[in-house]
């Protein structure tokens, strides 16, 4: 297999090529690391591509749809609900729908969550392609443009991900790759949720409302990430940033 990525400096987002080596045919997940680098990419591996599998609707996601696919003379495609609040033409494809390449095929995984019609990649016995769902000790955030729900993102997450055999390969829509077992084990969201450890019950404010933190986390950026449970018990995934910690 060939497996491949360019990443944006600023936005530290990941644009993959996944293909088969003999064949020389595959995929390209998300656009938006640096287009002409992506097309480089490509040719470099000297392989034409079947499809450009947007995994969700934000902007650092998807710059470079149109460019790469006027170039690459291939479809743009993305989840219903995330096609039509992205600009250029998209095919729809859901949960199921399969690549079938000579020596191994890329299915389409239900990922939602961070928005709600975020989808991953997964090709068996190679890895997963996690998008903004799940990161390197970290996971998506609840409250982004076309969130989903908490809930969403959890079973994503739980049932999706880490359903997946241990060794298999994450590979994520920002930061490093890491492995299913990694995450289980080393993820501070995931121990919390897997009840290995106790939610923190540190009192904090975000955006002004006070909110108890539950887990405070080391993100992708070098930034930091959280849990928060509001007034009304409703939990949500944040920005560190926009967490203020309440000393008693």
């Amino acid at each position: 297999m060939i497996i491949d990525h360019v990443r944006h400096a600023g936005w530290t987002v990941n644009s993959w090529l996944v293909a088969g080596r003999e064949e020389g045919r595959g995929l390209i997940i998300d656009t938006g690391a640096d287009p002409p680098k992506i097309l480089e990419m490509v040719r470099r591996h000297g392989v034409s591509i079947e499809a450009i599998v947007c995994t969700h609707r934000h902007y650092d996601h998807t710059a470079g749809n149109e460019f790469l696919a006027r170039n690459l003379g291939c479809p743009v495609v993305a989840h219903p609900a995330e096609r039509v609040q992205m600009k250029g033409p998209t095919e729809a494809v859901d949960a199921g729908h399969t690549w079938r390449f000579s020596s191994w095929s890329a299915e389409v995984i239900p990922l939602p969550g961070h928005t709600e019609g975020q989808i991953g990649i997964y090709v068996r016995d190679v890895g997963v392609w996690t998008a903004d769902t799940l990161f390197k000790n970290s996971v998506g955030g609840t409250l982004a443009p076309g969130h989903g729900t908490f809930e969403q993102l959890r079973s994503s997450i739980m049932d999706q991900i880490l359903s997946l055999p241990s060794e298999t390969t994450i590979y994520p829509g920002h930061g490093e790759t890491t492995t299913v077992s990694h995450e289980r084990e080393r993820n501070p969201f995931v121990r919390v949720w897997r009840e290995v450890d106790k939610p923190s019950t540190r009192p904090g404010r975000y955006e002004g409302k006070r909110v108890t933190i539950e887990v405070w986390a080391k993100d992708y950026d070098g930034g930091h990430k959280a849990q928060v449970r509001f007034l009304d018990d409703s939990v949500q995934i944040v920005p560190g940033s926009r967490v203020q910690k309440v000393t008693l």
